[in-house]
């Protein structure tokens, strides 16, 4: 799901308002809580068809709090990371140091970073940059032969629609009514031809593979209070607003599904292969 539109339900895509791409940073303590890892489907994904393996050099594009980092560097990379929030960046350092991991501080445009990477990863944060632009760096820093992975977590699941996302558009409709309803909603990591497209543009990328992977994720009132508050445009409503959506949003779960739900999941990763062009 698109970041700059995420609020829990999918969303359709849209032109990011500025602020918002640094605003996860403003709440690093609540996005290390409320935001779960990736599957692990996707680094076997990484494994099989990327060459993530002991020893190789990987590029992160916007790794956060190393949600992406940590499974990186259990299988053996040796992880250059770039973020450009300094907090989310300590918590990153923190939780995943040791000599195979380098953090570089910086905007992926104007980070100064060397070259030769085998793999590129761009976990929920390839939306961000500039899609022209962003492939000519990213290809000009790994090697032909290497390859790029992009993926987004996408909250939510249209086709296992479940009475706790039924109930949760009621709260939308209340103090959303702009977002569209759960149901009818499309996430713009969903539309593979546009992401086909964007990958190749410049002929850098090609042998662009699609996969998704379905999961669910386990909800308490407390942890979904700790998501839903780190989707932007549940943090940019008013004060009260806020903490009435994230209320009703707990007393969802605890006064009508007994303390727990479980919340359907996708992860949609694109991979694609970096040709021998030079440039």
């Amino acid at each position: 799901m698109d970041d700059s539109t995420e609020s829990g339900i999918s969303a359709s895509p849209g032109a990011a308002r500025p602020g918002r791409r640094m605003s996860f940073n403003s709440a690093a303590s609540t996005y290390h809580r409320g935001r779960p890892p990736y599957p692990d489907a996707v680094f076997d994904l990484l494994a099989s068809r990327c060459g993530l393996r002991p020893g190789a050099r990987v590029l992160e594009i916007g790794a956060g709090n190393g949600l992406a980092t940590g499974p990186l560097l259990a299988a053996g990379a040796h992880v250059v990371a770039v973020e450009p929030g300094a907090d989310l960046a300590a918590i990153l350092t923190a939780t995943h140091e040791c000599d195979r991991l380098d953090v570089t501080i910086a905007d992926f445009e104007t980070a100064d970073l060397p070259g030769g990477f085998d793999l590129a990863v761009a976990a929920t944060s390839l939306h961000w940059l500039d899609p022209v632009t962003a492939i000519e760096k990213i290809a000009g820093l790994v090697r032909p032969g290497g390859w790029l992975a992009a993926w987004w977590n996408e909250f939510g699941d249209t086709n296992r629609p479940t009475p706790f996302r039924d109930r949760l558009d009621e709260v939308y409709h209340d103090l959303l009514p702009a977002e569209p309803g759960y149901r009818s909603s499309r996430s713009h990591v969903l539309d593979t031809d546009r992401w086909r497209q964007r990958l190749t543009a410049g002929g850098w990328f090609d042998d662009i593979d699609v996969d998704i992977v379905e999961w669910q994720q386990a909800l308490t009132a407390d942890t979904a209070r700790d998501l839903w508050s780190t989707f932007p445009n549940i943090a940019e409503l008013a004060p009260p607003d806020r903490e009435q959506f994230l209320t009703r949003l707990g007393a969802i779960i605890d006064d009508e599904h007994g303390g727990i739900v479980e919340d359907p999941r996708l992860t949609v990763v694109y991979t694609a292969a970096r040709t021998g062009r030079r440039g």
